[in-house]
């Protein structure tokens, strides 16, 4: 009886792990966040205070992980949960609306629709701020691989991983394990990412402009051959060969993100 009390809880807790997971975790959106504020222009980083003064601390950092407190704290924003990710079929990253996000909830259309936003002057201040604080977390998420995966296993959620001894799914993995490998607190971990050189390939990636772009380059990177372990087990080698590539995608993260915010509220 115990063994079946003790099973079933498992099976609920797991159930409960796609609703409850952060893309990068705090220290990854808070990292995200503060790469972007140290790149916005005087006018986006007056735009910024003034969105945010009612706010306990009108900084992008401290409002970087809001969005996942509220759709897992308040009913009113259920709503807002798919919008953390988008799903796309194994072999085929490329995304088209009618068929990845057909309804709109999904975190391509969410990017489109708080950008415009939050320059809307139709709408009251409030919500406009509302809709930058979405913007700051959900640029963050589209970077993360995993919320550009597959619906099958719920963006590697349900695919359960081994890492020494203890039970972890791929996303978390994805989320907290290699962040906290490097175990340190979100301001050292920018100072961390802010020295990573960015490569080739990722300063032509800034080109890229459109969220659905940043989707296909985090869907591509899921699909990657060695990126699921063929033994749902991982070992240091994972994290070490790993670690580098989330460090350049909330690197460059933080890069758009403020590109984003200066081309418009730095206008």
């Amino acid at each position: 009886m115990y063994l079946l009390r003790l099973r079933a809880l498992f099976l609920v807790g797991a159930l409960l792990l796609p609703a409850l997971g952060q893309a990068w975790g705090d220290v990854g959106h808070r990292t995200v966040a503060a790469l972007a504020e140290q790149r916005l222009n005087p006018r986006a980083r007056l735009a910024v205070a003034e969105l945010l003064a009612d706010e306990p601390e009108a900084s992008l950092p401290a409002v970087a992980v809001w969005a996942d407190e509220v759709r897992a704290g308040r009913a009113d924003y259920r709503w807002t949960v798919p919008l953390h990710w988008v799903n796309f079929v194994p072999g085929n990253c490329t995304y088209r609306r009618e068929r990845n996000c057909s309804d709109g909830l999904c975190v391509v259309a969410a990017i489109e629709r708080f950008r415009r936003e939050i320059v809307d002057p139709t709408l009251p201040r409030e919500r406009r701020a509302t809709a930058l604080k979405f913007l700051v977390h959900f640029v963050g998420d589209i970077h993360q691989p995993l919320h550009a995966g597959y619906v099958r296993d719920r963006g590697g959620n349900e695919f359960q991983i081994s890492y020494r001894r203890e039970g972890w799914n791929l996303h978390s993995v994805w989320d907290t394990l290699l962040i906290q490998s490097t175990r340190l607190d979100w301001p050292n971990y920018t100072h961390r990412v802010e020295r990573i050189p960015m490569t080739q390939s990722s300063r032509r990636a800034l080109a890229r402009t459109e969220p659905q772009q940043w989707a296909e380059e985090s869907c591509r990177i899921s699909q990657a051959r060695d990126f699921y372990p063929a033994r749902h087990e991982i070992r240091l080698g994972y994290i070490e060969s790993m670690l580098p590539i989330a460090e350049l995608r909330i690197k460059l993260a933080g890069e758009r993100l403020a590109r984003l915010l200066n081309a418009t509220l730095g206008r």
